[in-house]
């Protein structure tokens, strides 16, 4: 029997057979303070017992679920030098459901820039710098479903000019409980420098 499920049979078991012990003992005393004290401690380990099993049923049972979904978005990033001046750039992204509730995912986007100077003016959120790759997630009307504290990862791949030292890498993954929201959903960006 595994260990988790060992220690929660033992931990019921106490919880059952404590207050019975005391119930016992209360039984078997002679009328007097000892007899009041045993049913006291009784009532009180009787109380503790109830709560504490109600506790655990609704966390086993999950009984006080979440109701929004949690995407931790984590990624590790290598590069490597190719022949003719071009450099390899591997993504590995690992997307954790960090919640108790499925998520869904319909439609996202990743895309790759080139970090040049000076730095560009304007919209903050989606510089204008050049853009080496991008690509879009989109499965109509099907969808990838993670399930709690699932993961799934995917294997990005580039080939950019040697010439680059420092790209912007920024995944989206849009949430489809908000069609009419494009900014609601899970999105990561990190600045990787190849140096």
């Amino acid at each position: 029997m595994p260990g988790p499920i060992r220690r929660n049979l033992l931990l019921v078991l106490a919880l059952l057979t404590a207050p019975a012990a005391v119930g016992v003992l209360h039984w078997l005393l002679p009328a007097g303070e000892l007899k009041d004290a045993a049913g006291i401690v009784q009532a009180v380990i009787t109380a503790a017992a109830i709560i504490a099993g109600g506790l655990i049923a609704a966390y086993k049972l999950q009984l006080f679920r979440e109701t929004e979904p949690h995407l931790t978005i984590s990624h590790t990033v290598s590069h490597r030098p190719l022949g003719n001046g071009y450099v390899h750039i591997a993504v590995k992204a690992v997307l954790r459901n960090s919640s108790r509730v499925v998520v869904k995912l319909r439609d996202g986007r990743f895309l790759l820039q080139h970090i040049t100077a000076p730095a560009p003016v304007g919209n903050v959120l989606y510089p204008q710098w050049p853009v080496l790759d991008e690509g879009s997630l989109d499965l109509g009307d099907h969808e990838i479903s993670i399930e709690p504290s699932q993961t799934i990862q995917e294997v990005l791949q580039f080939i950019v000019p040697g010439s680059i030292t420092t790209v912007l890498i920024d995944y989206f993954f849009h949430d489809p409980r908000f069609p009419d929201d494009p900014l609601r959903g899970w999105g990561m960006t990190d600045v990787y420098d190849m140096i």
